[in-house]
């Protein structure tokens, strides 16, 4: 088989020849004495030279519409450095302050500013963008449903990335960001989760719309053929929220995703780490196809526990970045691979996880877990 049909026919719960390997890595791979890469295509090639399973992502980016200005300007409070960004609409300025801290890249800030989905948001807001119904009248224009740009430049990618993922036979996925993980970046977390208990209508609207600027790039990307769809969950467990809550805002979202994905014939994965045993019941009414990145160390949730609650469904992870690639010994990395190969058996398992690899893992817990896979796969 090759790659991509080893892959999907993972995520569908079909035979394979042997089961995938797939390990992603953090940005800063350059910097890996072993193993570095300087384009998208190097990573591929070695990959390819190494016998691991990859795949190329594509992002269904929604950017504001052409009159829309950001206006950036470094201020101070006392010893702080914080970052000020008024976005101008036509329906008026949305305005947000952030603590510019020591283990921020502020080169991202010298000619661009700062995007919405950023991680780096959520413990640093000084004042947070979105606080009253007035200001999401800004979401059209900041989110719209439709975007020429965004278009052309989504049929443009995808052409590029169709041509690379074919020349290497490995897949094309959109990694998929809608949902409730916006509410993190949005706000700060004490924000986000009081305003959705007392505020549930405004957190309704805000969601709706970008989710609904979403799905719409969603849509293109499935009629261009990407193979299939990587829906982001990090936010969405019950690390943050109840099952109510997630049976509300995140659950008919996820619906309506998988049954966009299925119509087009693609799989449909799903990104959830932590916080996962309390949704067990409302995952497996999912239809998805894959469980992707629970992690086996952390958090107290227990693999085979996850394995009989979702029948049916394939799963892709195993191991602990942390714990098995970064903290532990080469024997620990080599139990929790034939621990995940026990469970499942090689038919439904991509072996992986659900962070991106460090440069700075010890390297011979990676090798003893790629030593185990290749024994047992």
């Amino acid at each position: 088989m090759t790659s991509r049909e080893r892959i999907l026919a993972a995520f569908r719960g079909k035979e394979v020849d042997y089961i995938p390997f797939i390990i992603e890595w953090n940005q800063q791979q350059k910097l890996h004495e072993r193993l570095s890469w300087k384009n998208e295509r190097e990573r591929l090639a070695l990959h390819q030279e190494k016998g691991w399973d990859s795949f190329i992502n594509i992002y269904a980016s929604v950017t504001p519409t052409a009159d829309v200005t950001v206006e950036k300007r470094i201020e101070t409070d006392g010893e702080n450095r914080i970052l000020c960004q008024i976005w101008k609409t036509p329906a008026g300025d949305i305005t947000e302050k952030l603590k510019l801290t020591v283990d921020w890249d502020e080169s991202e800030l010298r000619d661009h500013h700062l995007k919405f989905n950023s991680d780096f948001r959520t413990p640093r807001y000084m004042e947070f963008p979105f606080k009253t119904l007035k200001d999401l009248d800004a979401l059209e224009y900041l989110f719209p449903l439709e975007n020429p740009i965004d278009t052309e430049e989504l049929i443009r990618t995808y052409s590029e990335k169709r041509k690379l993922a074919d020349e290497f036979d490995y897949p094309l996925f959109v990694y998929f960001d809608a949902g409730m993980d916006w509410l993190m970046w949005l706000y700060p977390t004490d924000e986000f989760v009081i305003r959705t208990v007392e505020e549930p209508e405004f957190i309704a609207k805000l969601l709706d719309h970008i989710n609904k600027a979403k799905h719409k790039r969603l849509e293109l990307l499935l009629k261009l053929g990407v193979d299939g769809v990587t829906r982001r969950g990090w936010y969405e467990s019950t690390d943050i929220w109840s099952p109510g809550i997630f049976r509300k805002f995140a659950k008919p979202v996820l619906e309506k995703e998988i049954e966009m994905t299925h119509a087009a014939g693609k799989t449909y994965t799903y990104l959830m780490v932590t916080g996962i045993n309390p949704l067990l019941t409302d995952l497996a009414d999912l239809k998805f196809d894959c469980l992707f990145g629970p992690e086996p160390a952390l958090g107290g949730q227990d693999l085979k526990q996850i394995h009989d609650a979702l029948p049916g469904k394939s799963f892709w992870g195993g191991i602990s970045g942390p714990e098995h690639f970064g903290a532990d010994s080469p024997d620990k990395a080599e139990k929790a691979v034939e621990k995940i190969i026990s469970i499942y058996g090689k038919t439904g398992l991509v072996l992986g996880m659900g962070a991106t690899y460090r440069y700075y893992w010890p390297w011979e817990n990676f090798e003893a877990a790629e030593r185990t896979w290749r024994r047992l796969r």
